[in-house]
């Protein structure tokens, strides 16, 4: 396979080149690649149709190298191609679309090299293309305002301003909306969304149901509501329960389609993952499996565990069942008897009542040497390494209460870190295997 990286070759990315370039030599001189820097918006997908007319044989894979807009660029420039692949290197701050894959990591060169091929869907807009998610209404008004005051230099606090700007006068747009066929809406409309991912602007889970390589759209047509409803609404878009909780199930219509005709008299826009595209009339539909993705190999797992009450097994179980574990008996029970005093820490502690989450996950390092367990929770900050070590010598009543399973966690593992990040507790737990 000859790989092809494509990086963002803007100025303040150059960290991008300097760490895919170093992933490149680490992986040996038997890759087959070359590397090509873009040079504005845009340039990504020009660059990936041209190589593509110009060598129709070469079975080659297009690594997008930095985050969500070098990502979409890629994927853009190969819809139509035979033997042609699509991956990623994920360098930016999110990239949405990928989140539909929690347990690949899309950071890894090796991980990338030893992945396997997937076919997937994208959106097809007019001229354009969609891989993850198409905004009109409400979010539309929001990114074309951003975009506007950024293009002006006026960034501080565009977001804020956008926002603000939206809820004046984004609030009625009229657009009407027809869905495989059948008119949506028979007012004005808040927001209308057609998803081919789940996740939307890093946090908000925008189409919890929806499936990449389904060949459906994931369509949601949001009715106007005031300011306060918008409010209560907006936790849980967030958590992807706006379908079936109250206020918001009352306020969303929820389809799965194949094509979505916009049409409207004032001139809208349209949001194509975060690029904006302005007109009169769209004509979006779903193209089943036109992407080739290579996801990364399954070497590291990651899952999320809410509520976590009464999961202290399930969790280990979990973590145990990954390929990452060796098959050593004798490693296996240091290694579980770990987990188990980690994970009961925090199912125990954290939270009140267990009423919380925890994420949980395993990864391999490329040499297949160093095991690292990752526990996070948000709950109570507790740093389990502060506390003084039980003095074993002494008999069982005389000994202080508490203490002793990390005790034994850091007998049993090579090296234990902790640290407090963005309001979460992170506990990372290192075990060589081989």
């Amino acid at each position: 396979m000859h790989y092809i990286f494509v990086i963002n070759g803007r100025d303040d990315k150059s960290f991008i080149a300097q760490d895919v370039e170093r992933q490149i030599a680490e992986a040996g001189s038997r890759l087959d690649y070359e590397i090509y820097r873009t040079t504005g918006v845009g340039d990504g997908t020009r660059f990936v149709r041209i190589y593509c007319d110009l060598h129709p044989r070469i079975e080659c894979c297009f690594v997008a190298c930095g985050g969500s807009g070098t990502f979409i660029e890629v994927a853009s420039g190969l819809v139509g191609f035979s033997k042609k692949y699509l991956s990623v290197l994920s360098y930016g701050l999110t990239n949405d679309f990928i989140k539909c894959y929690p347990d690949r990591d899309f950071h890894s060169l090796p991980k990338l090299l030893a992945g396997t091929p997937r076919p997937v869907d994208i959106m097809r807009v007019n001229d354009n293309y969609a891989i993850n998610v198409i905004n009109v209404g409400f979010e539309a008004v929001v990114a074309s305002r951003v975009y506007d005051l950024e293009a002006s230099g006026k960034t501080r606090h565009a977001v804020t301003r956008g926002i603000g700007y939206a809820l004046l006068f984004g609030k009625r747009n009229r657009i009407r909306v027809i869905a495989d066929g059948e008119r949506m809406n028979r007012r004005n409309l808040f927001l209308c969304s057609m998803s081919n991912g789940r996740w939307v602007a890093g946090k908000y889970l925008c189409a919890p149901d929806a499936d990449p390589e389904d060949g459906l759209i994931e369509f949601s047509i949001v009715r106007r509501m005031s300011p306060l409803t918008l409010l209560r609404v907006l936790p849980l878009y967030e958590r992807g329960e706006q379908f079936t909780r109250n206020p918001g199930k009352r306020k969303f219509i929820h389809r799965r389609v194949r094509s979505v005709q916009l049409r409207s008299r004032d001139l809208i826009d349209i949001c194509l993952d975060g690029e904006i595209l302005s007109g009169h009339s769209f004509d979006i539909e779903i193209l089943h499996h036109s992407i080739q993705l290579i996801l990364p190999s399954l070497v590291s797992m990651k899952k999320r565990f809410e509520p976590i009450v009464d999961k202290c097994g399930e969790i280990v179980d979990y973590l145990m069942s990954s390929p990452d574990i060796p098959q050593d008996e004798a490693l296996q029970f240091k290694i579980r008897l770990s987990i188990e005093e980690a994970v009961e820490n925090v199912v125990r502690y954290a939270y009140d009542g267990g009423l919380g989450w925890i994420e949980v996950g395993t990864e391999l390092d490329p040499e297949g040497v160093m095991l690292t367990i990752l526990l996070k929770d948000a709950g109570v900050p507790f740093n389990p390494l502060e506390k003084e070590d039980p003095d074993i010598t002494q008999s069982v009543e005389d000994r202080e209460i508490g203490g002793l399973g990390i005790f034994l966690c850091k007998k049993l593992m090579d090296r234990i870190e902790y640290k407090y990040e963005d309001g979460c507790n992170i506990l990372i737990m290192t075990k060589r295997v081989a």
